[in-house]
């Protein structure tokens, strides 16, 4: 339907119209005349479709006369010294199934166009509502902003990482709205984005180097959004607690690779390490629950010399 949709043509002048649909009949009749060795009895068939199509592609008027031209050179074909009342009959019985044609035909033109219509209404209101949407998310960041500002050192922190899940989840969100992949999510673009976004937030002048790489493959929301939260939680801890002030040769890495039939998603830092002792923490726990939903598991490589690796091992 999307395709008839398209290719569907707007009101079209009289003259444009009836000159097609005349065109249509006189290649019918040139195709027919041409085939008259072959196609014996049943030559009228090549009528058929300029008749479904004028009636299609324009109006009911433009179809009713494809249905009376082709009937009038059908008429110069045949023998009418042989048979008339029968060929009389005959012509009859196409105008009959002819004028049919044209009202089904017709009848198909209208729904395409009130889908079209409908079509046009549903974007313009899944616009407006993603419009809303992007606000109240712009919103909420902003109250949590101001908020943050007035509050003690701690409770800043705490605010700015809510700020920053929110705005992984708005992220989602402007992704699901432009997706050229029917409802799914390219993380070849996400991730890279997503760690722009993180980078920008997060490193300002610390002089360490965010890597991202991401296999091509296409989520739905929910998992891009899971996905999303964890490198979220990832490259947050590791940029604020791998490495010490002003430090340099800081590098982290975002890695999304598939594994078999799974995908791998590594966060990986050449900071001060991960001692296998150390309490696990809010961001720490909100990884495992994201790799739970993904029907996952996350696993800490603990007592590194240096650095700290994080693998998410889910399904496909």
């Amino acid at each position: 339907m999307e395709t008839l949709l398209r290719y569907l043509p707007g009101p079209q002048p009289l003259a444009v119209r009836y000159g097609v649909t005349a065109a249509l009949v006189l290649l019918a009749y040139g195709v027919r005349v041409a085939l008259s060795d072959y196609s014996g009895a049943y030559g009228f068939l090549f009528f058929i479709l300029p008749i479904v199509a004028s009636a299609l592609l324009f109006d009911r008027g433009t179809g009713y006369f494809a249905v009376l031209s082709s009937g009038a050179l059908i008429a110069t074909l045949l023998p009418w010294d042989v048979r008339a009342a029968a060929h009389v009959i005959a012509l009859l019985l196409f105008a009959i199934v002819g004028a049919c044609l044209v009202f089904i035909a017709e009848g198909l033109h209208r729904a395409l166009e009130k889908a079209q219509a409908a079509q046009q209404a549903t974007a313009l209101l899944l616009a407006e509502m993603s419009h809303r949407v992007k606000n109240k998310f712009a919103m909420v960041s902003s109250i949590l902003s101001l908020q943050a500002r007035r509050s003690s050192l701690e409770v800043q922190r705490a605010l700015d990482d809510v700020a920053r899940r929110v705005n992984v989840i708005a992220t989602v969100h402007d992704y699901l709205q432009l997706s050229r992949h029917d409802g799914l999510i390219d993380m070849a673009e996400y991730v890279p984005k997503l760690c722009e976004a993180l980078k920008d937030a997060l490193l300002g002048p610390h002089a360490i180097l965010l890597e991202v790489r991401s296999v091509q493959v296409e989520l739905p929301p929910d998992k891009a959004l899971s996905v999303g939260l964890i490198i979220n939680e990832l490259v947050t801890n590791a940029i604020k607690y791998a490495f010490p002030e002003n430090v340099s040769g800081g590098r982290v890495v975002v890695d999304l690779c598939r594994r078999g039939n799974d995908l791998l998603l590594r966060v990986e830092d050449n900071g001060r390490g991960y001692p296998s002792d150390a309490a696990q923490g809010l961001g720490s726990r909100l990884v495992t629950t994201f790799a739970t939903q993904l029907g996952g598991s996350a696993n800490w490589e603990t007592g590194r010399a240096t650095g700290c690796a994080t693998t998410i091992e889910f399904p496909a």
